[in-house]
């Protein structure tokens, strides 16, 4: 039947062998019923959007960018408006000052998580990233932060991880100088060391067996989830017990559990209170201290699931922001000559970079900042939901509704900035050409639920991008082609698979 054209889409032919006729039917028996549901509902009072079709999906849900579809739909229907995937109503605000209205000024009404069964399974509801808003996730974001900044956070301290790892990678790199060469696995893992230092209390050799099975299960769970059917599972509960390619998710996951189980009991094993060496030292000190409070939501679960988003969050945003930062380096050598002008006139080369630079250096500030812009990594930030019935320019947004935040209406708005379409640094110089940041820069969301690792990416992000600079030339080795500057979208923006040439750079005769 042409209805059922879009099936073998939906349900590969690899998968496919892993159902039953009785589970087909039960798969399409409720997707009529959902979408009858749906055809129903149309009078809720949500903002218009696309029409439901039960055969002829939405562009929204064929896309293999989903930002891009949206921003379309955005042209239509203007920054608030519903769209469906398959049966499920999901609310989408785009540009800065909706945003604002939303995500700020009823800051606890959008504060919710997405009430998926596949996450439930995931996460059991614990945790920070994925936590529904409530008492539990305000102890663990509040701890979290606090063990943070008692780690050095924003300090000289941390500033000396962050510096010792840099140059660890920069010593990486310099054994890889001979021919092309991937640099994605020594990004990620060098950026993964820095949190491992902060919650584990130790770095990783970047050929440790255990490290590079972390990381390794990490990004294929990442990889799954963006898949369209991965995303058909969010939707349809049934699925995530269905036999097939996609329980692999669940497998990694246990395996991750397992390690980090392990490191926890060694900490248990060799606990003192005199000396705190790390996130988990700290949590367990303090659920010693709350073991008696009824009102503690510190427990063992909380602390893995805690593990597990302080190490992706830690680890996937950070690293693929820093290999945008390369690709674009060798896409526009001038602006790479540029940065390096000036960390020559402001670090030299007798000392390493330091965040006290930052004021100095407002060119390589705002290289960084436009690479966050123009990379968009997390271009439809983390799924929101409401917490009750809340009213948006005129809608009624039931309790529980389903919000996509849709970052690219903000960080290419013309209104906003000076060239959005284009990698400009300029976006973040005044006339002057001082360092200049637009109110629209927010690439970490805003509101209760952004990003609580913001700090530390922008320390990051900083000090490893004038360190590479320093020490590095970073060239396009394919003399017949040139960069590819367009995305793939795996739940975050990524650079398509790239090879760099990189130069060593040396001091010249009059440099000390």
């Amino acid at each position: 039947m042409k209805a059922l054209a879009w099936l073998p889409e939906l349900l590969p032919s690899q998968w496919l062998g892993h159902f039953t006729v009785q589970t087909l039917l039960v798969f399409l028996a409720t997707f009529l019923a959902a979408w009858l549901a749906v055809k129903w509902r149309r009078g809720s009072g949500l903002p218009p959007g696309p029409p439901v079709s039960l055969f002829g999906r939405s562009n929204f849900e064929q896309s293999r960018m989903p930002h891009l579809a949206l921003d379309e739909l955005a042209k239509e229907y203007g920054d608030l408006f519903t769209c469906h995937i398959l049966w499920v109503p999901f609310v989408v605000i785009g540009g800065f000052e909706l945003l604002q209205e939303a995500l700020v000024q009823q800051g606890r009404e959008f504060a919710g998580r997405p009430h998926f069964k596949f996450f439930e399974k995931m996460t059991k509801g614990q945790g920070i990233v994925m936590a529904p808003y409530g008492r539990s996730w305000k102890q663990q974001r509040r701890f979290a932060l606090t063990v943070l900044r008692n780690f050095g956070l924003g300090k000289i301290a941390f500033e000396e991880k962050i510096l010792e790892e840099a140059k660890y990678l920069t010593e990486v790199l310099k054994a890889s100088i001979g021919g092309p060469f991937d640099p994605t696995p020594k990004l990620t893992n060098a950026v993964s060391n820095v949190i491992c230092s902060v919650i584990l209390g130790k770095r990783f050799h970047y050929k440790d067996k255990t490290f590079t099975r972390l990381v390794e299960l990490f990004r294929d769970n990442m990889e799954i989830q963006a898949s369209k059917w991965m995303q058909m599972g969010f939707i349809i509960p049934f699925i995530n017990s269905v036999p097939g390619p996609h329980q692999r998710v669940f497998q990694n996951q246990a395996l991750i559990n397992a390690m980090f189980q392990e490191i926890i009991s060694q900490h248990k094993d060799t606990l003192n209170e005199e000396v705190i060496r790390d996130f988990i030292d700290a949590y367990l000190l303090e659920m010693e201290k709350e073991r008696n409070s009824p009102d503690s939501c510190l427990t063992e679960g909380n602390l893995l699931q805690n593990i597990n988003d302080l190490f992706s969050a830690g680890t996937e945003t950070t690293a693929t922001t820093l290999q945008w930062a390369i690709l674009y380096m060798m896409a526009y050598p001038e602006i790479q000559e540029r940065c390096q002008k000036d960390i020559d006139e402001v670090v030299g080369w007798s000392r390493t970079p330091s965040m006290e630079d930052v004021p100095n250096m407002p060119y390589v500030n705002a290289v960084v900042h436009e690479v966050q812009r123009f990379g968009n990594i997390v271009p439809l930030s983390v799924g929101h939901t409401t917490t009750q019935d809340t009213i948006l320019r005129g809608y009624t947004i039931k309790k529980g509704t389903s919000v996509i935040v849709n970052m690219l209406s903000v960080l290419s708005d013309k209104k906003q900035w000076k060239d959005p379409k284009q990698f400009n640094p300029e976006n973040f110089l005044n006339e002057n050409g001082e360092f200049s940041k637009p109110e629209a820069f927010i690439p970490f969301s805003v509101g209760l639920r952004a990003c609580p690792g913001e700090k530390l990416a922008k320390m990051e992000l900083f000090l490893f991008f004038t360190s590479l600079l320093q020490n590095f030339e970073f060239y396009w080795p394919d003399k017949t082609s040139s960069p590819n500057l367009q995305a793939e979208y795996r739940g975050t923006l990524t650079p398509r698979p790239y090879k760099v040439g990189i130069r060593c750079r040396k001091a010249s005769d009059d440099q000390p």
